[in-house]
């Protein structure tokens, strides 16, 4: 008996469906309306936010009476300079500038090495004996208000000769928890431990590893802090007022608060000042806006 055999029929399999592509994702989850919404709430909370600040720059140009005119002058036309004249020749507003930076400078500069240094240790240190224990007292005097502070720091600064000297005002403080705080997390999350074992490997000892590795890593996170500590010590008036006792010492602050007299006020004068004060700030706040916000959202995303 003769099989005949046939042909396989050909087998076109069933083509599969093409995946495409997603399309490109709105970075905003809301419809276009709730969009103009939010847009037109973050500007009246942003103009609400700086209309303290213009009305501090507008009246520094202002006469006394033009300050309190009803209905108030928005621009002053024209405007008067007599303000920053008066502020020049009655008050040491230079040298008063110039301790605040040198004071304010060195403060920053400080706090920055030693709040970098010890959020180092304690962020790749783990095994050293109690440092869990010093780690939580630590943040614990953060619960310690500054001003229960200040008399035990005169005290002790009295009798090591410091008091009326720019020291007494860059010395306490600089080595703050918050700071030291702030570091560790920071470089705990940021610095990879490879790459310290791979220095020590090569011969770095342990503060050419912190002098070279850590800190050019954690740049943002210094810009955020150095920024933080500049406003609070370019603001400092309790503590300026204890320490510094002679008028050629005082800070800004100090001399902003001596402006205002018992019975008069000059209150153009006092606006003046204040924007000069406020000045150097926003101008820091400028040039370092991007490192500030990118140190302090770094904990916003998870590595």
């Amino acid at each position: 008996m003769t099989t005949t055999s046939q042909a396989p029929e050909s087998f076109e399999p069933t083509p599969l469906p093409v995946a495409r592509p997603p399309g490109p994702r709105s970075r905003f989850p809301f419809p276009a309306p709730s969009r103009l919404l939010i847009y037109l709430l973050l500007a009246v909370a942003a103009a609400l936010s700086l209309f303290p600040l213009y009305w501090l720059a507008i009246a520094a140009f202002k006469s006394q009476a033009e300050i309190f005119a009803i209905p108030p002058t928005w621009v002053p036309l024209p405007p008067r300079w007599d303000n920053f004249r008066s502020v020049w020749r009655e008050t040491l507003i230079a040298r008063s500038f110039l301790n605040s930076v040198i004071i304010s400078g060195g403060f920053v500069t400080l706090s920055l090495f030693l709040c970098s240094l010890a959020g180092y240790a304690f962020a790749k240190f783990p095994q050293a004996p109690g440092q869990k224990k010093l780690f939580n007292f630590l943040l614990a005097t953060m619960l310690i208000p500054g001003a229960v502070t200040l008399i035990p720091n005169f005290v002790v600064l009295t009798k090591l000769g410091l008091v009326n000297t720019y020291w007494s005002l860059i010395i306490p403080g600089a080595a703050g928890a918050f700071g030291i705080f702030w570091m560790r997390q920071y470089i705990a999350s940021h610095v990879p431990d490879d790459l310290l074992a791979a220095a020590r490997i090569d011969g770095c000892t342990e503060f050419e590893i912190y002098w070279r590795i850590v800190l050019p890593m954690c740049r943002p996170a210094l810009a955020a802090l150095g920024i933080m500590q500049l406003i609070g010590s370019w603001n400092n008036l309790m503590g300026a007022f204890l320490m510094l006792r002679t008028a050629k010492m005082q800070t800004l602050p100090v001399l902003i608060y001596l402006l205002q007299g018992e019975t008069r006020t000059p209150f153009g004068m006092l606006m003046a000042a204040g924007l000069l004060a406020t000045l150097p700030l926003v101008i820091a706040f400028l040039i370092f806006q991007r490192q500030f916000i990118s140190g302090v959202t770094a904990g916003a995303v998870k590595q």
